[in-house]
Parts: structure tokens; sequence; C-alpha cells
């Protein structure tokens, strides 16, 4: 991370220009309303001086602008003041902008990505969850309460995040924001707002809390195959089944309950059974807590090795480390 950011504290011109031109700035700005109201730091220069500030070690308004002057300076244009005046009160419409700006710069890189990056000829994606804390104002208190094992008062709004990840790049794809506690709250809630930038034919790595039989099959059916743990609360029998291999069978988990946010339609025309391929994994790597644990995915094809499927579960550990690089104020995805 550190030769990354070096690398782009050190070029010429302002950083990911490539991957965020102006092109999409300016309708992104447009659509929220927004213009320009300084010469310089207009809504297509923000961004790019802000992602400057991001990845410069020392993450300082004073040091954003100056990188913008000195980008002028190069390009023969008359330089700004030292000033940050105009760069910390942004455009009208640039922070509503963000969100679709992140997604368009995430596809277009998950869209680039060389067909050889890809697993079995298919893209690969990863979806977690994790809760960020925020500045104790009422606002968010009234929107993001704190977490209920917190006394009244002391307690940090807390927001839930659930976020899509590009396996080969590293880029986020989409991501929802709620809150932590309340009806339909959950991390399974979140993820079905973001359900529909996961294009078919791919493959969605996700954690236990994923693996539910209900969200498998409607995975399914949009051609979407799903590898992750299997839940705590569900057994495993690697003496029933259609046996692949040592700890690898295929079996039939039948329908449960219909759940709450399903309607009763949509209940009735799901099958009574789903076939779900199970594969026990034993951890050698140090620096994992896990020994054994057992993978479920939808891919049942025998040709696809039992040991290519624990390794694509263990590429989910990506997110986790992806999700620590939290920012300093959240943005919602809306």
């Amino acid at each position: 991370m550190r030769a990354i950011r070096n690398r782009f504290a050190q070029g010429d011109g302002l950083p990911f220009a490539d991957a965020l031109p102006e092109s999409s700035i300016e309708p992104a700005i447009q659509e929220h309303g927004g213009g320009w109201r300084d010469e310089v730091f207009t809504p297509v220069v923000t961004p790019w001086a802000f992602l400057t500030q991001v990845i410069c070690p020392v993450g300082c308004c004073r040091l954003a602008v100056a990188r913008v002057l000195a980008w002028l300076v190069v390009r023969g244009e008359p330089p700004c003041g030292p000033g940050t005046g105009g760069y910390c009160k942004p455009a009208p419409g640039c922070p509503r902008a963000i969100p679709q700006l992140a997604r368009h710069t995430g596809r277009g890189l998950h869209d680039r990505a060389p067909g050889n990056w890809r697993w079995n000829g298919r893209r690969v994606l990863i979806a977690d969850g994790t809760t960020v804390t925020m500045p104790d104002t009422p606002k968010n208190q009234n929107e993001y309460p704190h977490p209920g094992s917190q006394a009244d008062g002391i307690g940090f709004p807390q927001i839930r995040l659930v976020a899509l990840f590009c396996l080969a790049c590293g880029a986020v794809l989409d991501a929802a924001l709620g809150p932590s506690r309340g009806k339909q709250s959950g991390e399974t809630a979140l993820r079905r707002q973001i359900a529909g930038s996961v294009g078919s034919g791919t493959v969605l790595l996700a954690d236990r809390y994923f693996g539910g039989w209900f969200d498998l099959v409607l995975w399914r059916e949009r051609g979407i195959d799903v590898v992750t743990r299997i839940h705590q609360k569900r057994a495993t029998d690697f003496r029933r089944g259609r046996r692949l291999g040592r700890d690898d069978h295929v079996v039939r988990w039948p329908k449960g309950q219909r759940p709450e946010w399903m309607d009763r339609d949509t209940y009735v025309r799901l099958p009574d059974e789903l076939d779900i391929r199970e594969v026990r994994v034993r951890v050698a790597q140090r620096g994992f807590r896990t020994r054994v644990l057992v993978v479920a995915t939808t891919l049942t094809d025998p040709s696809i090795r039992a040991t290519d499927l624990g390794e694509r579960y263990r590429q989910r550990w990506s997110i986790e480390v992806d999700l620590r690089h939290e920012p300093a104020e959240v943005v919602p995805f809306g």
C-alpha cells in the first residue's frame, strides 16, 4: 500500500484521472443539481484533489491544494492560492454524486479486468458486511442509533455496511448502508439491496450469513453460484448424499418455512429441495484461527475440485482486510 501511495504522490498529474475521467464526473454532478462555484476547485477537480488527500501519507487539505497548484503550473494555467477555503467547501451536488461515481469507477475497473483473471471463465465477486461508528451528533443518533448493548448517552451512532468487491481487481462495485439495529437492518437485508449488481454467470463468495436456503435458491435462479461457509446451526453428515470424494458430497437441502421478507407467491414457486455441495476444508496456513471448516456451494459439478473451492473461500478473506480501510466519514450509497 505504501508503494502505491508513493507512486501516486510522486506522479505528474492528478491521481485516478484515467479511472475517473471528466466525462464521467460532469454528468453525475449535474444530475444531482451541482454546478461550478469555484474557478479552480470545480466539481471535476475537487474529487481528484480529494483522492490525492486520501492516498497521501500525510492527508491534510493544505497538501491537496498544493498538489493542485503544482498541477496547474505544469499545465501552464494560472496557479491558485495556497488557501484551503475553495477546496474545503465543495460545489453543490458533489457529495451526493460520490456514491454514483464510486459505482461507475468500480464497474469500469471490473469490466476491464483481463479475461485470464477469471476463475474457470467466470467473474468472482465477494460480499461482506461490517459496522462503522459515526460522529456523535443528534442527526446521526436519530437515523443511525448506537448499539443496544450501550447505555443511552455514551454510545456512538453506528452504521451497518455491506459491500460488494471484485476479486480480480479489488474495486468496490456497490454498497448498501443502514442502521445497525431495527427491522430489516441485518446484513442479509442490505445485501438484497445490492443484489442487482451481481450479474448472471458470476460466482459470489460470502460468509455463512449469506448462505441461507432462500438466498441460495434465489441466486441460482439468476444464474449466480455461491461459495459460502455452512451455517453453524446446520449439521453436516458426509455419510449421506452423493459422494464426490473424501469429505466431499452433494446433498439436498429441503425448503423451510416462508421468511417474513418473502411474498407467498414467490415461496410457492420455489422448488421443495436444493442441491448443495458440502466440502470439508482443512486449513494448514498459519495465521488462521479456524483449522477445519465446511464450505457449502451451489457448484455441484464434480470437475471443480474440492481444493479449488477451499482456495476460493480462503480468498474471501481479502474483503475482511479491505473493509478495515474505512473512511473517516461515511457517505451513504443512496
